[in-house]
């Protein structure tokens, strides 16, 4: 996971900086469910799942 939190804070691509985020917080012990990392970042669930 740390190898996870050192890539989050060193990238650049648009893309990579959105989708990070949700990566580490699903590999959290006590991950939240995809619905609500889908809201916290602002995109649908689908969207989300599909990442």
């Amino acid at each position: 996971m740390t190898d996870l939190a050192e890539q989050l804070r060193q990238v650049e691509m648009p893309t990579a900086k959105e989708r990070l985020p949700v990566l580490y917080w699903l590999k959290q012990d006590k991950a939240p469910s995809i619905s609500a990392i889908a809201k916290a970042v602002g995109k649908h669930r689908n969207t989300v799942q599909t990442w």
